[in-house]
């Protein structure tokens, strides 16, 4: 299982590590501190196609969750996605 989840730390890319890394600064740990599409692409300056295939992805590796429930759709990282970014700056899979 170790190995599936380096694979997938791997297959990472720059914009997905910036996506990841925003989150983390902007404390967007709970479904309660999530940060929306907008928010993100007004300050990473990301299109908006870049930025939905970038939490496509990223939610399907399961590294953020994407939380329903009002019009703007709140995007936050979870566990999975916090041991991602740490795994990187360990360097193991640079």
């Amino acid at each position: 299982m170790e190995q599936y989840f380096t694979s997938l730390v791997e297959r990472l890319t720059l914009e997905e590590i910036e996506l990841l890394n925003y989150l983390i600064n902007k404390e967007a740990t709970t479904r309660f501190s999530g940060r929306t599409k907008q928010e993100i692409m007004s300050e990473l300056n990301f299109s908006e196609p870049t930025i939905r295939k970038i939490i496509c992805r990223l939610e399907a590796m399961n590294f953020i969750e994407v939380v329903a429930g009002n019009r703007k759709h709140l995007i936050h990282i979870n566990q999975y996605g916090l041991q991602a970014i740490q795994k990187l700056y360990e360097g193991c899979c640079l």
